[in-house]
């Protein structure tokens, strides 16, 4: 695990699971804020598939904006897997390993900085 030992790799496990439930709670506290019965109620009393249209359009809004929370859940759970299967600090993309400054930051990247800048930069030049 790009030589951490068994007590950082508890540490980092710890920290990650502790940000998963976080996000979790988050997650499940915005449904229940914006969607919850409210989006019940407002589908029983849409008068026509005009208003219906418009309050899935309003509920699939409000799911859109947990998209960057799924992101992190997901790249959570895949440091998680990193761990377990002994290639976490690895980069993903170079095989180098990460700079435990990045770890310690983003303790859920898969990139090294280099790799990540490249991807960037990549995305940058393809969106223009």
């Amino acid at each position: 695990m790009a030589g951490l030992s068994s007590e950082r790799q508890a540490e980092v496990k710890e920290r990650l699971v502790a940000r998963k439930q976080n996000l979790w709670l988050e997650v499940k506290q915005q449904l229940k804020t914006s969607i919850g019965d409210g989006y019940q109620e407002m589908l029983a009393t849409a008068r026509d598939e005009e208003d219906q249209a418009s309050v899935s359009l309003l509920a699939e809004t409000q799911l859109s904006l947990l998209g960057p929370k799924r992101q992190e859940l997901e790249a959570i759970e895949a440091a998680l897997q990193r761990l377990e299967n002994g290639n976490y600090g690895l980069c993903e993309n170079c095989g180098l390993p990460i700079e435990p400054r990045r770890l310690e930051i983003m303790p859920e990247t898969p990139l090294c900085r280099n790799c990540q800048s490249q991807r960037e930069k990549l995305a940058k030049a393809t969106a223009r």
